[in-house]
């Protein structure tokens, strides 16, 4: 199965992950693997809805929150942490 690097963007999120009164986006790269790039997307995105560092209480979510793969490329190895976030207040 072909292995794929995802750099992805996330904007409008809760700004309470950077200790913020205004909304945060990030960047972070992850890498998957998936039978098509399209599945690497849809991978990609759940492997971030599930991931710990972006839980928040739900009174703080924020309904506009999205997520955009900004580059996504087949490679044969994982290089890197595959973790992590760099966060950024709007």
């Amino acid at each position: 199965m072909p292995l794929y690097r995802c750099f992805v963007h996330g904007k409008n999120f809760p700004g309470v992950l950077v200790d913020s009164e205004t909304p945060c986006g990030f960047y972070t790269a992850r890498f998957v693997e998936a039978d098509s790039p399209e599945e690497a997307e849809m991978k990609v995105v759940d492997i971030l809805r599930n991931d710990e560092s972006l839980q928040v209480d739900p009174k703080h979510r924020t309904p506009d929150a999205q997520v955009f793969v900004e580059e996504l490329d087949e490679v044969t190895e994982i290089s890197g942490a595959n973790k992590g976030f760099t966060f950024y207040v709007d």
